[in-house]
């Protein structure tokens, strides 16, 4: 009879075959579990891994998210935990997604495909339909239209970046968005107006300073010019005729037409006209010619120069102005800038010399006995020498001393343009600044040295550069306790070679 009981070492029972009808309490099992028949478990049945299955057949289907009719309604405490919650369909490779997204939107990576006669509605009222936006939508940035039927602009209207309506002041500009006119036409820069500006009156012309012409076969035949001159015909190829059937008025007439004058050109004020601006003018090649009264004063104003003839002269009041040879002896005053070679120049007040050119000028004050002398060598003086700006000393030098600077404006930055040496006869022009001796920064002083100073006075912080470096020695020293030398401390380990 074969063995059917077998105890392991372990404690372990192994039997072949086992057939209970009824068993009870707690049974763990280890291992892979086939069961061959039905199973039917009367209570709950709890698996912390996956179920795998080729059929579900149940009653009640309930999740963490309720019940099957329930299936697709996330309820988290934050929006962070339900973003990217909602449906997904996976086939093959593809994917196709509609979740939620934060900020309270859904979002799908495929598109929306609506049956014919159907829409999209926004709270129930239709926005978009297969051939039409909803009555809704009354704003949109679309930059590009079909052809359309009809259009009913209520407000401003631009059509493409070259017809403007301006729907508060019923005004159309073509070439410009702010039209002067009820029609206002921009070209070339000139600004054309057609419309009424009054009761009563209606204008056409330009609103910028140019030209008016009325045109037939591409030849001006009228043109107002902008200075408010009419001429009648093309400047270059003529034809000008103007025929007035009926009266001509005007106040001047000028012909081509010369007579004899019997009695002075006399030029009378009217009422409405003053003599100002009445006089000779001469009209040819290049600019009009005039000589004709100004106001303010009441002069004669020429466009032109006046040459007198020899041994003539400009007199005021009966007497020599300016002649040929000089000034007349009553011109005390003048604002000449400059001056032939004077044979002696005499000054009862103050001078003031500027771009003087001279062999030798000597200077001599009242308030020091010094004296100052300017000559092609330079500038020497005896006593205090200042060049100040707005009473402001720039440069001051004496017997002691050469200052740069005011010192009572401390703030006025002093700028060198170029190599700056300090008693150096030969600098190096590599060198933008260079000083042969030891100098202070911040109150800080610097100096140089094959070893730390033992000789004279120092303060904490001064330092003094290694001029002989090697490896595995030191940049330099710094004083870390003031005094005579003060105590000493190296700095900046040269790494070895």
């Amino acid at each position: 009879m074969a063995q059917i009981l077998n105890v392991t070492e372990d404690g372990t029972v192994v039997l072949d075959k086992v057939a209970l009808k009824y068993t009870s309490g707690s049974v763990i099992h280890s291992g892979f579990l086939q069961i061959v028949g039905n199973t039917q478990i009367d209570s709950n049945l709890v698996v912390r891994g996956t179920v795998t299955a080729d059929v579900f057949n149940v009653k009640n289907l309930i999740t963490e998210n309720g019940s099957l009719a329930s299936v697709g309604q996330w309820a988290y405490a934050t929006e962070a935990e339900l973003n990217g919650k909602g449906f997904s369909w996976t086939h093959g490779t593809g994917s196709t997604q509609m979740l939620y997204r934060s900020g309270n939107r859904l979002w799908s990576n495929a598109d929306f495909d609506l049956s014919e006669g159907r829409t999209y509605n926004i709270n129930n009222i239709p926005v978009l339909s297969l051939t039409s936006l909803g009555d809704t939508i009354t704003d949109s940035h679309l930059t590009s239209l079909g052809t359309l039927e009809t259009l009913d602009v209520s407000g401003n209207a631009v059509f493409g970046e070259f017809i403007f309506v301006d729907s508060v002041s019923n005004r159309l500009g073509i070439g410009t968005d702010e039209p002067n006119a009820s029609l206002t036409i921009l070209d070339n820069n000139v600004e054309i107006g057609i419309g009424s500006p009054q009761i009563g009156l209606a204008t056409i012309g330009t609103y910028s300073s140019h030209d008016l012409a009325i045109v037939s076969d591409n030849l001006a035949r009228i043109t107002v010019k902008a200075t408010g001159d009419v001429n009648i015909g093309d400047p270059v190829h003529g034809g000008g005729k103007l025929n007035v059937y009926g009266t001509l008025y005007a106040t001047t007439v000028h012909t081509d037409n010369r007579i004899d004058r019997v009695h002075p050109l006399q030029f009378q004020a009217t009422a409405d006209t003053s003599i100002y601006g009445l006089g000779l003018t001469w009209q040819g090649t290049g600019a009009t010619r005039q000589f004709i009264m100004s106001p303010g004063p009441d002069r004669l104003f020429s466009t032109e120069s006046i040459d007198l003839g020899p041994n003539q002269a400009y007199y005021v009041n009966g007497k020599v102005a300016i002649n040929a040879d000089g000034i007349g002896d009553t011109i005390l005053n003048s604002s000449l800038q400059s001056l032939g070679v004077l044979r002696d120049l005499s000054v009862s007040g103050a001078s003031n010399f500027n771009h003087v050119t001279a062999q030798q000028l000597s200077l001599s004050g009242t308030e020091t006995s010094g004296n100052t002398n300017i000559d092609p060598s330079g500038i020497s003086s005896n006593s205090v020498f200042n060049v100040t700006v707005s009473s402001q000393k720039i440069v001051s030098a004496d017997t002691n001393q050469i200052a740069i600077g005011d010192s009572r404006i401390q703030s006025k930055p002093v700028k060198v343009f170029g190599p700056l040496s300090v008693n150096i006869n030969n600098p190096d022009p590599n060198l933008q600044f260079a000083v042969n001796g030891d100098v202070s920064i911040g109150g800080k002083r610097f100096t140089n040295g094959v070893a730390a100073p033992a000789h004279g006075s120092f303060q904490v912080g001064d330092i003094c550069w290694n001029t002989a470096p090697s490896p595995t020695g030191y940049v330099g020293w710094i004083c870390i306790v003031a005094g005579t030398p003060g105590t000493w401390a190296s700095f900046g380990m040269i790494a070895a070679q």
